[in-house]
C-alpha cells in the first residue's frame, strides 16, 4: 500500500505539460529480468510516472531556490548529478529492476499477496483511471498494464514486510520505532486563543481567561475536557466522539484514547502540519505540564497540556507502518537493487528508445 501510494501521488502532483509519447505494438516486450518480461506499455507506464517524480524533485528545486515555480525549464535541470532526461529514463528501469526482483523473491520465499492487497491495486487503478485515462492512453499504457504496474508495487511492500516488518529476518525492533515516533510527533491537549481583530480589553480578558484555566488544571479543580466544553461552547466532545466511533456491536472502535489530544508533527518533515510550529517548544514540556505560548506577533495564545504519545498505543499502531519505512527503506532499497543486480538483465532497444521523455503527456 505505501509503494502504491507513493506512486499514485505523482498523478496529482504533475498534470500540466503537453506531449505525445509513440506507438507499440500490444504485448510488444521492452525489458527483461530474471524471468520476468514487461512490456513496451509497461515500460512507458513506469517513464509516465518516474518523469512525475522527476518533476516534483525539480519543482522542489526551484522553490528552495526562490525561482519562478510557475514557468520551469525542466530539461534544463539536473537530478542527482544527472540530465533530467536521463535520470528519469534511469529510474524507469530502476523501478522495473525492483518490481521483478521483488515479485522473485516473494515467489522463491513462498510468500503471496493477499486478496486485499490484490483487490487494493485494482481499485486503485479504477479510481484513477477514470480520472485519467486519457493521459494514461496517450502516454502509451492501458487500464490493464496501470494494474499490473501497482500490483507489483504491492510486491515491493510484501518484499519489504518479509524482511523488515515485526517478523522480519531485519525487523525493525519496537524501540527503534517508539524513538521514531517521539522524535517526529508529539500530542498535546491545546486551546487557542485568536487575538485577530481584538481590542486591547478583549485580549486582556482572554488572557486572563486562560491564565484561570491554567491555574484550574495545575490545581485539579476542573479537567481539560470541562474546560475545552466550556471554551469552545460544546458537549462532551469525548462522548460524541466515542458514539461516533462506537461499532455496530456497541464497542468503542480502535482510536486515540484522548480524543481531544492534537497530533503535532516536528517541523520540515512530511508529519510537519498544525501547530508543528511549536513542536519544539511542547517537546520540551514535561509530560502533564500546563503552559501558556504566546503566538507570534501578539497573534494570541495557546493553552497547552503536554501528553506522552508513547503511554497511548492507538499512535504507535497507526504509524507502525509509516516509520518502519522511514527507518528503514534506505536499506530496503539497497537490499533490493543488489538483489536485482544478481538477475539477467536486458533493454530491448527498438522498444525502449521510441519513448521521448520530453513528449510525455500530463494533460
Amino acid at each position: 500500500m505505501k509503494n502504491i501510494k507513493r506512486i499514485l501521488a505523482v498523478v496529482l502532483a504533475c498534470l500540466f505539460v503537453a506531449g505525445l509519447t509513440a506507438c507499440h505494438k500490444k504485448g510488444e516486450i521492452a525489458v527483461k529480468v530474471g524471468d520476468k518480461e514487461f512490456t513496451s506499455g509497461y515500460y512507458a507506464c513506469a517513464l509516465y510516472f518516474a518523469d512525475g517524480e522527476a518533476r516534483q524533485k525539480v519543482y522542489d528545486q526551484v522553490s528552495e531556490e526562490g525561482g519562478d515555480t510557475s514557468n520551469i525549464d525542466y530539461f534544463s535541470r539536473q537530478i542527482d548529478g544527472k540530465s533530467y532526461v536521463d535520470w528519469v529514463k534511469e529510474e524507469a528501469i530502476k523501478d522495473i529492476k525492483k518490481a521483478a526482483a521483488s515479485k522473485i523473491y516473494c515467489e522463491k520465499a513462498g510468500i503471496e499477496l493477499d486478496e486485499s492487497a490484490k483487490n487494493s491495486a485494482v481499485s486503485y487503478a479504477e479510481s484513477y483511471w477514470s480520472y485519467y485515462s486519457e493521459t494514461f492512453t496517450k502516454n502509451g499504457f492501458s487500464k490493464e498494464t496501470l494494474t499490473a504496474f501497482l500490483t507489483d508495487q504491492s510486491y515491493n511492500d510484501l518484499y519489504f514486510d518479509h524482511i523488515y516488518g515485526a517478523e522480519g529476518e531485519k525487523a525493525v525492533t519496537e524501540e527503534q520505532l517508539k524513538a521514531h515516533l517521539s522524535e517526529n510527533l508529539l500530542i498535546a491537549d491545546i486551546i487557542e486563543a485568536d487575538f485577530t481583530d481584538l481590542e486591547e480589553e478583549q485580549i486582556t480578558e482572554k488572557t486572563e481567561q486562560l491564565n484561570g484555566y491554567l491555574n484550574d488544571l495545575n490545581s485539579g479543580k476542573r479537567t481539560f475536557e470541562e474546560i475545552n466544553a466550556e471554551y469552545n461552547g460544546t458537549d462532551d466532545e469525548a462522548e460524541d466522539t466515542a458514539e461516533e466511533t462506537a461499532d455496530e456491536d456497541g464497542t468503542e472502535a480502535s482510536g486515540p484514547a484522548d480524543s481531544l489530544a492534537k497530533l503535532i508533527g516536528k517541523p520540515d518533515t512530511d508529519y510537519a502540519g498544525t501547530y508543528s510550529d511549536y513542536f519544539e517548544e511542547i517537546l520540551a514540556m514535561q509530560t502533564g505540564e500546563v503552559k501558556i505560548i504566546d503566538k507570534p506577533d501578539n497573534a494570541g495564545k495557546l493553552l497547552v497540556v503536554k501528553k506522552d504519545i508513547l503511554e497511548d498505543p492507538y499512535y504507535l499502531s497507526t504509524y507502525d507502518e509509516t516509520f518502519r519505512h522511514s527507518i528503514a527503506d534506505e536499506d530496503f532499497d539497497k537490499d533490493v537493487e543488489d538483489y536485482a543486480n544478481t538477475l539477467y538483465f536486458e533493454s530491448i532497444a527498438y522498444a525502449v528508445n521510441r519513448f521521448d521523455v520530453k513528449k510525455i503527456y500530463h494533460g
